[in-house]
């Protein structure tokens, strides 16, 4: 796949380096000429870039990428004013860093629905979910085991959770399910939250929109995504 990744602080350019070591063509964006060198050999292309300048912008081959992410740091003008260039010139997906609620909050009044934020292995985790389809977030518990949020697979949308065999046939265990459901937020924006589901009744039919929570051996876990 493709991705690229506006901001090589920390948080953005540990994305980048993470996304190339498993496989993924990845260009990255910064202002500082430094912090682009400083990257330059652990990701596919560097670029020093004023990513505010529309004109600079539409040199990038944003619609070519199959995710955007904007990961500029604490200040979240320069972060909003580049996810507005970046949703204007037709990125196909686009994922935000976010470093307070009311940055969300904005994104959301944009029609952003996915976010990351700053917590210490968030690289790590975000790399992962963009590496394997349909995985929504990842929690490593150990190198061995994970808790994985996965979108439910195409074949069992429709299926009443009774009826699909985790543990004897893939060797998992379905944690719980997380529903979507809509809110307003304080813009009046109407915005998806996850509602999860708690202990789940075996008799639950599995949706299109519903995402579940698995934990299991990593190996165990891809072949269930990817069969």
């Amino acid at each position: 796949m493709k991705f690229i990744v506006f901001g090589l602080g920390s948080f953005g350019g540990s994305l980048a380096s993470k996304l190339v070591a498993l496989g993924h063509e990845v260009i990255g964006i910064d202002k500082s000429h430094d912090t682009t060198e400083r990257w330059k050999d652990q990701i596919t292309h560097s670029i020093t870039l004023d990513a505010s300048s529309k004109d600079a912008m539409q040199t990038l081959p944003l619609k070519d990428m199959d995710c955007a992410v904007v990961a500029i740091g604490e200040d979240p003008g320069p972060s909003i004013m580049v996810t507005a260039m970046v949703k204007h010139l037709g990125a196909k997906r686009i994922i935000c860093r976010v470093v307070s609620d009311l940055q969300q909050t904005v994104f959301e009044s944009m029609d952003i629905k996915e976010f990351a934020y700053p917590e210490a292995d968030s690289a790590e985790r975000l790399a992962y979910r963009l590496d394997l389809k349909g995985v929504v977030e990842s929690h490593k518990i150990s190198d061995e085991f994970q808790l994985l949020e996965v979108s439910v697979p195409e074949r069992y949308i429709g299926t009443k959770v009774s009826e699909v065999n985790f543990v004897g046939e893939h060797n998992v265990q379905l944690v719980t399910v997380i529903r979507p459901a809509k809110e307003k937020n304080i813009l009046g924006a109407v915005h998806t939250v996850r509602k999860v589901m708690g202990i789940i009744s075996s008799d639950i039919e599995l949706t299109k929109e519903d995402t579940l929570l698995l934990f299991g051996n990593v190996e165990r876990l891809e072949q269930f995504i990817e069969q």
